[in-house]
């Protein structure tokens, strides 16, 4: 019994040297082990070895919040704090460049957190900045892969992010042009256009303009050439706001002309006529001034009529404008 005692007294004598002894020697290793946790940090981060590198970096500020006040403390801790913060923001960056978006998005949020935790607001903005980039690449990668209402999911929370996104604006009306739904397609070319101009983002206006312009031009075509004229009407004239060209033109006039709207297509055939004159041949001009005599005959306007027929009298309308003008028309 007392030998059993005597070594119970010792078991205890030994756990009380220990705990004594343990404060001092923990706390002398610990600080070389926060000293060496950066040291491995930015050892690892110069490899590229993010995740090395900020477990090193959190392993360092863990051991300097158990060390508390003392000298160097604080200031090793607030150089990993940057060097955590700054390497999850770089390992964002290096992941979007691998087309990792979840991981990249990942890597930012954790920037945002850790930056307005420690108050690093240069590392906060660069973050908040990136954000947006990633759901705008991740929006162009389901675009690519007509996933078309994922995409325009991704594209509004790269707008949330960035509001004067205008790149965003356009890839949004681009899923909209693809699942034909027009209205919803000139908001976001109009929202481009509007962010683009005070931008002076020339090539975001451009792009805008010409992705709304192909759109209600193609569809205006089509229907012409279904003869659907009334359908094509307000496409063609759609067209217009965003551009416009000869064809355009002569397209609007061949469906006026269809739907008995004389004057509005002699107004659309003059604009070819205006436009082209001087770059082309009379002959080339001849099939714009015959139609033109054809409306202006429709309205019952002879001198306009002749005065269009004699200047398409060239090439193989030569024949038929004569006849309109000397049997047809009987023109002085």
């Amino acid at each position: 019994m007392d030998t059993n005692f005597k070594r119970l007294t010792l078991v205890l004598l030994g756990f009380f040297v220990m705990a004594v002894a343990a404060p001092a020697n923990a706390q002398e290793q610990t600080l070389n082990d926060a000293k060496k946790a950066i040291q491995k940090g930015d050892q690892e981060k110069r490899a590229n070895n993010y995740e090395e590198a900020i477990a090193a970096f959190e392993e360092c500020i863990q051991i300097c919040n158990q060390l508390g006040d003392q000298d160097g403390v604080s200031e090793l801790k607030t150089a990993a704090e940057k060097k955590v913060t700054k390497s999850n923001l770089d390992y964002g960056n290096e992941l979007l460049k691998q087309n990792k978006y979840d991981q990249a998005l990942e890597r930012y949020n954790k920037t945002v957190d850790l930056a307005e935790k420690y108050e690093l607001s240069d590392y906060l903005n660069k973050a908040k900045n990136n954000i947006p980039d990633v759901y705008y690449a991740k929006g162009k990668n389901h675009l690519s892969e007509s996933k078309f209402e994922e995409a325009i999911e991704l594209f509004n929370k790269a707008i949330e992010g960035d509001p004067d996104y205008g790149w965003a604006y356009i890839r949004k009306a681009q899923a909209y042009r693809q699942l034909d739904n027009p209205d919803a397609m000139e908001k976001a070319v109009k929202e481009a256009t509007a962010i683009g101009k005070k931008a002076g983002e020339n090539e975001v206006v451009n792009t805008a303009q010409q992705l709304a312009y192909k759109y209600f031009y193609n569809n205006g075509a089509k229907s012409l050439k279904n003869k659907n004229y009334a359908k094509a009407i307000p496409n063609l004239e759609k067209a217009l706001e965003y551009g416009g060209s000869p064809t355009l033109n002569h397209y609007l006039a061949v469906c006026y002309s269809q739907e008995s709207q004389f004057e509005d297509a002699v107004e659309r055939e003059k604009k070819v006529i205006e436009a082209l004159k001087g770059n082309q041949s009379e002959e080339d001009l001849a099939k714009y001034y015959y139609s033109l005599g054809s409306y202006y005959e429709q309205l019952g306007q002879t001198s306009n009529a002749c005065s269009a027929y004699r200047n398409a009298a060239f090439g193989k309308y030569k024949e038929n404008a004569e006849y309109k003008i000397n049997n047809k028309l009987n023109c002085d």
